[in-house]
């Protein structure tokens, strides 16, 4: 399966605009994002873990490649996590009742996405992989 058909579904739930469709689409959402990016990392050979240290450990790969789009990637990812845990986790919280906060989400996870195409092909895959492998030597992961 490809990760950008949950980006497609999130959109299609934030149609619906019920909060349980909001809080739903704002979860895929996030996953597209994170998938996307998780699938880059891999591809120039960066080892993520299958359980849930590797949200944290993308991020810091991204936050810390030197390159100022991967840093806004990461922080997008970072920013979209916070927000599916709210979504998943705090009911009271009425943010998740706002159509344009979901769409706001989808920006940045469409900002994700966008990131890991322009990235994936060169000359831009080499200065991704140059930066994340030189934060990887330094702090040894």
């Amino acid at each position: 399966m490809e990760a950008k058909a949950y980006f497609d579904l999130a959109r299609k739930l934030a149609q619906m605009r019920t909060e349980a469709a909001l809080r739903s689409a704002i979860r895929r959402g996030y996953y597209a994002a994170f998938h996307t990016a998780k699938k880059l990392a891999e591809e120039l050979g960066f080892h993520l873990p299958k359980d849930a240290s590797a949200h944290d450990k993308l991020f810091y790969l991204l936050n810390n490649a030197g390159i100022k789009a991967a840093e806004d990637a990461g922080k997008f990812l970072s920013d979209l996590r916070r927000r599916r845990n709210l979504a998943d986790y705090d009911f009271e919280q009425k943010s998740m009742q706002a159509y344009q906060d979901c769409q706001y989400d989808l920006v940045r996870v469409s900002g994700v996405i966008t990131f890991c195409e322009n990235y994936s092909s060169e000359p831009l895959r080499s200065e991704l992989k140059k930066g994340i492998s030189a934060y990887v030597q330094k702090v040894g992961i």
